[in-house]
């Protein structure tokens, strides 16, 4: 009691003296140092908060030192809270760097155990101030703790601190070890650059590291961001032939990518794979692949998936249900996603806010109002809130039922019961009353939602120029598109794309090539729909050698062909009169893989009927047959009125022997 009381009382003089002093009060605290020892791990911790409004923060590590604390685990307690403050001083002040550490004062700490401690209690920037001290003072950490500060900035995201660190680290003449390549590999596949990723790779082998299985799992992942799943799928296989197994974690990676990126048979493929080898697939997984499969509208193999999971002893979770239940609805099986979801109590699962909203759009998206409403009363009364996605989709479906004035209302709930819109909420709204030509209504809530802070929504300003291109409204499309300008966002190809097509609907294909123009002069890149556009738009005012140019223009810049784009360009040719370039032009997209459909077709033999060449009629129509390309209701309709009486009967019999039947068909 008597050394607590005594120990008190010196804590107590400290405050006393510490700010007369200054600097001598670091002294002081050494020279009774041995007495708070006694209880460092209790009493003792509280002279680190003293420490902490003492104002001499660089001198912590010596206090450190003089307490007898080094190469201790406990003494980070000590030291971080006043370095902490000095450092959060120094942030407030100045943008100046954290001021490195001499060393003097680095001599005798265990710098390992403090960078770790660092690390660990998230004071990142301490600990590669620290490590970055070291190094500069030619004193050379444990590559443990190297791997430590650098495996935390990758996983922070901290990119360009990440590879300055290892390029020092390097430089110091410190041999990375197989974790520090394996974090590097991280690094490269989080900034996208695979190829630098595998450059890493062959320094492990070169280097006699084997690799691991976290080696290949991260590369993998990398190649998987980077959409380059074949190479990944490689990775696999070389795994299963060299080494090392995969894991759970290679198989789950690649099958979440897969499912997500619409490939969900092959993630089904792959999870079939995984239980031939042993290895146990979890519930995520699972509803990864079911999501996915769901998604894609395979509600059946879903379903399957969906009672397998039991056999395997796995217990489907909210998530599962939330999957099914929302593929069921895409597919308007309403009765059985309700079952699904009354089922989820009797198995101890409780719905949650998602879980509820796919079932409320289910129901609306048929028309089942009444229910909807019953089912967000249950849902209130389990007290569960509506989110603003549920409020966006059930305004989605009243947009598309037209019921316009109720979906404005519901604006206002959401906003009165403190859910705020996003911009996919005023988007929907915007896009509705666009469609129901409601445009007074859709500008107004347009900027409402500038007023909300939505100022730079492209989407919105898309949707509004669509709509006054599609009523023949040029200058008022004209108008936002400079509003978007002035106010400088970036318009983007959608936004080019929609005013070519209003301009080339208008005949004003003139402002419309100026657009293109103006759009790769700003560096954005049109795409196959932007040429298309404007093609026709210059086969529409009989401009075929400005729509030629524009297809060479389109070759120059490695854009490919369409069907549409050849189409557009052989019925401007047959228009013009021009049936033998026409043709030629149909047998050089063949060539060069563009596979013809019915309306290229179509396109020739209208010109052909028109001109009374029965006979070209006959070979392009058998030609069509030969390719599996049958004449459609079209082409039936007009070969009859076009061609000269009492001739196409005889010339092409056998071809219109299969219109006739469809006509019996139909």
């Amino acid at each position: 009691m008597r050394i607590q009381r005594e120990h008190a009382l010196n804590i107590r003089v400290s405050h006393s003296h510490i700010w007369r002093e200054g600097n001598q009060a670091t002294d002081w605290l050494a020279n009774i140092g041995h007495r708070i020892q006694f209880n460092f791990s209790g009493q003792g911790l509280r002279t680190s908060p003293i420490i902490g409004c003492m104002g001499f923060w660089d001198r912590s590590l010596l206090y450190a030192k003089a307490m007898g604390f080094t190469g201790r685990r406990t003494h980070c307690s000590i030291i971080f809270l006043p370095l902490r403050f000095r450092n959060l001083w120094i942030r407030s002040s100045t943008s100046a760097p954290l001021p490195s550490i001499s060393p003097d004062e680095l001599s005798g700490l265990d710098t390992d155990d403090l960078i770790k401690c660092y690390c660990k209690s998230g004071m990142l920037d301490e600990a590669v101030s620290l490590l970055r001290s070291l190094l500069e003072a030619s004193i050379k950490p444990s590559i443990l703790s190297c791997n430590c500060v650098l495996s935390s900035l990758v996983k922070e995201n901290r990119f360009e601190a990440s590879l300055s660190l290892y390029n020092l680290i390097q430089g110091s003449g410190i041999e990375p070890d197989l974790i520090t390549l394996n974090i590097m590999i991280n690094y490269y596949a989080k900034i996208r650059r695979t190829d630098l990723a595998y450059q890493v790779f062959e320094e492990i082998r070169s280097r006699d590291y084997e690799p691991t299985v976290v080696t290949l799992n991260t590369l993998i992942k990398g190649l998987c961001n980077q959409d380059r799943v074949s190479d990944a799928l490689n990775v696999l296989s070389q795994m299963h032939e060299k080494g090392p197994s995969p894991n759970d974690r290679t198989y789950s990676i690649l099958i979440n990518y897969l499912c997500s990126s619409l490939r969900s048979g092959a993630g089904l493929q792959l999870l079939g794979e995984m239980l031939q080898l042993g290895l146990r697939p979890t519930v995520d997984t699972y509803n990864n692949v079911l999501a996915g499969l769901c998604k894609e509208g395979r509600i059946k193999a879903g379903r399957i998936l969906f009672s397998k999971m039991s056999k395997v002893g796995l217990r489907p979770n909210v998530r599962t249900y939330t999957a099914l239940i929302d593929g069921l609805c895409q597919e308007k099986l309403i009765g059985e996603a309700k079952k699904l979801f009354y089922e989820m109590p009797e198995k101890g699962l409780s719905p949650n806010v998602h879980t509820y909203t796919v079932l409320i759009l289910g129901l609306c998206g048929e028309g089942y109002w009444l229910e909807a409403n019953e089912m967000i009363l249950d849902m209130l009364s389990h007290g569960i809130s509506p989110n603003v996605f549920t409020y966006t989709g059930v305004m989605k479906c009243l947009c598309k039922e037209g019921h316009l004035q109720a979906a404005l209302r519901l604006l206002d709930l959401m906003t009165q019961q403190g859910v705020e819109p996003n911009e996919f909420t005023f988007n929907t709204l915007i896009d509705g009353l666009c469609k129901g030509e409601r445009l007074e209504d859709a500008l107004q809530i347009f900027h409402l939602m500038e007023e909300r802070g939505f100022q730079n929504n492209i989407v919105a300003y898309n949707i509004l120029i669509d709509k006054f291109c599609k009523i023949g409204k040029m200058e008022e499309a004209t108008k936002i598109y400079q509003e978007i300008k002035s106010k400088q966002y970036k318009p983007d190809v959608i936004t080019y794309n929609t005013l070519i097509d209003g301009f080339c609907r208008s005949m004003q294909v003139q402002t419309a090539q100026k657009l293109l123009q103006e759009m790769e002069a700003h560096g954005l890149e049109p795409n196959v729909v932007t040429y298309n556009t404007l093609i026709h738009g210059l086969c529409r005012v009989h401009d075929l050698k400005g729509a030629l140019d524009l297809v060479e223009h389109m070759k120059s810049r490695k854009q490919n062909l369409d069907v549409i784009t050849c189409s557009t360009i052989i019925d401007g040719m047959c228009k013009a009169g021009k049936l033998q370039e026409a043709e030629l032009f149909l047998n050089s997209m063949i060539e060069n893989g563009i596979e013809a459909d019915i309306v290229t077709y179509t396109c020739i033999l209208t010109g052909y009927c028109k001109n009374g060449q029965i006979d070209d009629v006959s070979r392009i129509l058998r030609k069509m047959v030969d390719k599996g390309i049958h004449p459609n209701e079209i082409t039936c309709r007009i070969l009859p009125r076009l061609c000269l009486r009492g001739q196409i009967e005889e010339a092409v019999k056998g071809p219109l022997s299969i219109c006739g039947g469809q006509e019996k068909d139909a």
